[in-house]
């Protein structure tokens, strides 16, 4: 028996328990097939969205320009500040371009989300072990990621409908890397909260 295997996983569950957050987000969901999983991307799943699309976009120039930006910052820090207040503006109108875009598409709710999956309320109940497509836009910093999901558990909810928990399926590590960054920075900003609470 492996139990190398079996640590790892243990591990890996614990340290996605850890960074599990509450948080508001727009959530979009769609019933698929397990063959669905395999075979296409979450985000075909949907109806194409511009604002959706936007910032999908802009999140993959930073990506891919990330170690430039690392190689110009150590060659030259004030050029990479200057980048710096370029990108910013870009993403400030980004974001004020696609809040309007959003507003209209859909409401804000009550989720809890980790590396590992994510909790919401829903008016109908879900099948336990089914899959589905999830649209999910982040309200603070209106990031928004596609995902499969399959449904762990659904229980009534107390203000009514219903609680759904679910894990994530076959996610890429890029919006992996989206939702711990996501987690990290609403962990950072409770901390700042509270410090200013504090004194």
């Amino acid at each position: 028996m492996d139990t190398t295997s079996d640590n790892n996983d243990s591990k890996q569950d614990e340290r996605r328990q850890l960074y599990r957050i509450d948080d508001t987000a727009i959530i979009d969901l769609t019933l698929v097939s397990a063959e669905d999983v395999e075979s296409k991307p979450a985000e075909a799943c949907f109806v194409e969205s511009e604002a959706f699309r936007l910032m999908r976009e802009l999140r993959g120039i930073d990506t891919d320009s990330g170690s430039v930006f690392r190689a110009i910052h150590e060659k030259t820090p004030e050029i990479a500040l200057y980048l710096q207040a370029i990108n910013k503006k870009i993403e400030t109108v980004g974001n004020a371009v696609a809040a309007s875009l959003v507003g209209i598409e859909a409401e804000l709710q009550s989720v809890d989300i980790s590396e590992g999956g994510i909790g919401f309320n829903f008016n109908s109940e879900l099948e336990a072990d089914s899959y589905h497509a999830v649209k999910i836009w982040f309200h603070q910093t209106l990031i928004g990621i596609a995902a499969y999901i399959r449904v762990v558990a659904c229980h009534r909810a107390i203000d009514g409908g219903y609680h759904i928990s679910c894990a994530f399926q076959s996610l890429p590590d890029v919006d992996e890397q989206v939702i711990a960054r996501h987690i990290m920075q609403v962990q950072a900003r409770e901390q700042r909260k509270k410090h200013s609470l504090d004194k």
